[in-house]
């Protein structure tokens, strides 16, 4: 009777025990329960709700891997979403799976067709405790493909983004290509070599690469460097200070226009609008480029404003004669600029130049000024510029003239 009683007990905890097994079977092998599992461990680690809406597929052998489409990722209480994508693939340890409270620990994460709100982002993180813990560990880094960055009046288009691996406390490498779509027909073409000392508040970054700025029926190819710490904190991105270098060419109708470019400054970026307060310039060029060093302040959002103040070396050979004495003089020449008008510099620009008791004021136009530079050697020899200008005393094919003023007014200025 007992042996019975014990043959039927263990047979049917071996039922239970085959229920149990058969149920925990049939949890995992439905896609979408697994994928809310998985994408539950990593938003309750980045303090996310993320969510999706297409299909889930998964494979349990050696890592887990979770693919999931129409992914919807929203910071808490928010409305619009900070982050969507065609195509999420998270590669992730059983480890993570089985214990939730533990510092996030991924293999890999690729994103197709990511689309992330920057005001958003940046007031998720503004949201984030301080402290260590913040940054997952990626041992097999970040993909993303045809990634779309949305500012305040600009976008960021066809991001392509390579991360080999992420940790704290460790250096970071990337390369990102992508367009960065400012003001209709200004777009500027990116292919950049990022780095970082560590993904950490006031680490040292840098960039470097090629890019390529185009507008209607011109462009400039450039090399860039830039570098500086990194800051983050109430909601404002800071790079103090930041150091950058380009070498350029401007490519128009006419000959290519080369110079560098240098500058120096506290660099910022809150509710859309990038800011260099104080900057400090630095041009140098040959032929029909000045060399000109300038201070002042620069601001890009939803419209431009450019204010500095500085000295140009010496008078282009190239440019329209200075007559005697001005064209002897040794003191450098003030110069002063200022614009206040669309990102794309189509607006006037006051110009003041000044060198010893002489002086002139101008209104210019970018872009007529490069194609009167474009055609220097058979075009009219005044610059397209509205112009007022006074000397005490020039002196012209022999002539001497005492209190000159002179208006320059050429059809096409404005």
């Amino acid at each position: 009777m007992r042996l019975r009683r014990g043959l039927a007990l263990a047979a049917g905890i071996a039922v239970i025990v085959l229920l149990l097994v058969a149920l925990a079977a049939a949890i995992l092998m439905q896609p979408r329960q697994l994928a809310r599992i998985a994408l539950g461990s990593v938003g309750d680690a980045l303090g996310l709700g993320i969510g999706f809406e297409g299909e889930a597929r998964y494979r349990l052998r050696g890592t887990p891997l979770l693919e999931v489409r129409d992914v919807v990722v929203r910071a808490p209480g928010a409305g619009a979403p900070l982050l969507r994508a065609d195509r999420v693939l998270v590669s992730l340890p059983w480890s993570t799976l089985r214990d939730r409270a533990a510092p996030l620990v991924l293999e890999r994460i690729e994103l197709d067709a990511p689309v992330l709100d920057l005001a958003l982002l940046q007031a998720w993180l503004a949201s984030r405790p301080p402290g260590e813990g913040r940054v997952p560990t990626l041992t097999g880094g970040v993909g993303v493909r045809d990634g779309r960055l949305l500012g305040d009046g600009w976008a960021l288009q066809g991001l392509q983004l390579d991360l080999p691996s992420l940790a704290e406390g460790q250096p970071l490498a990337a390369q990102a290509r992508g367009v960065l779509e400012l003001a209709a027909p200004t777009r500027i073409h990116f292919d950049l070599d990022l780095a970082a000392t560590q993904p950490a508040d006031g680490a040292g970054a840098s960039a470097r690469g090629r890019v390529r700025i185009e507008g209607a029926d011109w462009q400039l190819p450039a090399t860039v460097t830039a570098s500086g710490p990194s800051h983050f904190g109430g909601g404002t991105l800071r790079v103090t200070p930041l150091r950058l270098g380009m070498s350029a060419e401007y490519r128009g109708e006419g000959e290519p226009l080369r110079f560098t470019l240098g500058a120096h400054g506290p660099l910022r970026l809150r509710d859309g609008t990038w800011t260099l307060v104080p900057a400090s310039l630095a041009l140098r060029g040959d032929g029909m480029v000045p060399d000109v060093d300038a201070t002042g302040r620069a601001a890009f959002g939803r419209a431009l404003l450019l204010e500095l103040v500085g000295t140009l070396r010496e008078w282009p050979a190239a440019w329209l004669a200075l007559p005697a004495p001005l064209d002897t003089s040794a003191s450098p020449i003030a110069v002063a600029l200022a614009y206040a008008g669309a990102r794309d510099l189509s607006g006037p620009v006051g110009l003041h130049l000044r060198r010893a008791d002489a002086e002139a004021r101008a209104g210019v136009r970018i872009a007529e000024v490069l194609e009167w530079m474009d055609a220097a050697a058979s075009g009219s020899p005044l610059p397209p510029v509205a112009a007022r200008a006074s000397a005490p005393r020039i002196e012209i094919a022999g002539a001497v003239l005492d209190g000159v003023e002179i208006e320059i007014d050429p059809d096409g200025a404005r």
